[in-house]
């Protein structure tokens, strides 16, 4: 296929023919031939003026986004924002020497619970051709949004968005995230003890000792693990003998492979429980730690359908570590969607509980009056709703960097601001 010539090769080809014809003369080629050059360079220096103008632009519309959103707040109007973008792009346009005209608008949007900022800059430039070519001179547009990405990571999130007191601190229990974030999409109702933590906020009323304190009118944030695989039907297929008693044990030390659960676990006295690597599927069993036993797992995410929970009690001592790898890497527990009994922490030496507990439909109790977690290099619980009464000691601890359990996108530490668009 022969290939098509643009404007400007046709017209060069023009100029050629028509500098080495035989015919007529030299003042008479130029003149025709005089404008058509002017008209060809003055138009290819306006393109690269307009071109060079577009991407300036654009990256002041870049730099205005990244400016102003560390001062989004999923508590606060965006006002902070707009401003810190307006103001950049004000002062940008000023040292512009040739700025084309413009007008900026600055949008605060939800993508998918994070907060960002939209910065759309329509200007205009005058054109070589007093404006006839292109009509009304030349028009392009800036767009840029850049959302914080979590400057706090998310470590606590509540997802129930109805009822009351989904996240609730009695007695004198005590939550403790220096580093992260606690979020519930409908209230927190701090009754005794408090919250401490790097942020604190409710989409509906955040009440009680919460420090610094807790911010209410928040976005929602959508449960980031919707989309993992929960069923469980596959490995549900326990036979009548499976089903029978639960494996019990009261002393000595007993290694239990991934796998299928089907009658459950129930260990006391001083027994010790080693899970090993993999995924525990506990189906229509209980998993019991109490009176001094111990339960221990590394590289292991335990889950639990809808007629299973798990029950740490008495002076049982728990130190378990997320997944590294597969499907469920970064969690260490969960209930399946349709679980919604609730899963219960009162041990005094629960250790470490490295990784994500997720129990979308579910509750998490926590009592007792020990630490709870604090040896954890991090925790993030996800949970439809959080209690913590008597007098324990919640740790959700944020030292990212210090395991080698990956932490599940959605959750954790997101970066800072970046540019989604």
């Amino acid at each position: 296929m022969a290939a098509t010539n643009t404007p400007f090769q046709m017209l060069a080809k023009f100029v050629r023919t028509l500098l080495w014809a035989d015919e007529g003369t030299i003042a008479l080629k130029f003149a025709l031939v005089g404008p058509a050059i002017i008209m060809l360079g003055a138009g290819g220096m306006d393109l690269m003026a307009v071109n060079s103008a577009k991407g300036r632009l654009q990256a002041i519309a870049d730099a205005a986004a990244l400016v102003a959103a560390p001062s989004l707040s999923l508590a606060s109007d965006g006002s902070t924002a707009r401003e810190r973008a307006d103001a950049f792009v004000k002062g940008q346009i000023s040292e512009w020497g040739d700025a084309p005209s413009y007008e900026a608008t600055y949008e605060v949007l939800d993508r998918g619970g994070q907060r960002a900022i939209r910065v759309l800059i329509e200007a205009n430039r005058p054109s070589f051709f007093a404006n006839l070519l292109p009509p009304g001179g030349w028009d392009f547009i800036a767009d840029a949004t850049a959302s914080t990405a979590g400057l706090v990571p998310l470590c606590v999130l509540v997802t129930g968005s109805s009822g009351s007191k989904l996240l609730n601190i009695k007695d004198s229990g005590r939550m403790n995230a220096p580093a992260c974030m606690v979020h519930s999409n409908r209230d927190i109702d701090v009754e005794g003890g408090g919250i401490s933590a790097a942020a604190t906020q409710a989409v509906t009323t955040a009440r009680g000792f919460i420090s610094p304190a807790g911010n209410n009118g928040a976005a929602p944030i959508e449960d980031p693990f919707t989309s993992l695989d929960l069923d469980l039907s596959k490995k549900a297929d326990c036979t009548p003998a499976e089903k029978g008693k639960p494996l019990k044990v009261s002393s000595g030390t007993h290694y239990i492979p991934p796998g299928k659960h089907c009658a459950g676990i129930d260990a006391s006295g001083t027994a010790r429980l080693i899970l090993d690597s993999g995924e525990h599927f506990f189906l229509g069993g209980h998993l019991t730690v109490k009176e001094d036993a111990r339960l221990e797992g590394s590289d292991v995410v335990l889950f639990f359908d809808k007629a299973s929970k798990f029950d740490f009690k008495d002076r049982a001592l728990i130190r378990l570590d997320g997944r590294k790898e597969g499907p469920y890497a970064g969690i260490v527990m969960g209930g399946t969607r349709d679980n919604t009994q609730d899963f219960i922490i009162s041990a005094d030496h629960v250790d470490s509980l490295l990784g994500v507990i997720y129990v979308p439909s579910a509750q998490l109790i926590v009592e007792g009056k020990s630490d709870v977690a604090r040896d954890s290099a991090w925790t993030v619980i996800v949970a439809r709703s959080v209690q913590l009464k008597g007098s324990p000691s919640l740790f959700i601890n944020a030292n990212y960097d210090a395991s080698d359990v990956p932490v599940p996108a959605g959750v954790g530490p997101r970066g800072g601001a970046r540019l989604i668009q």
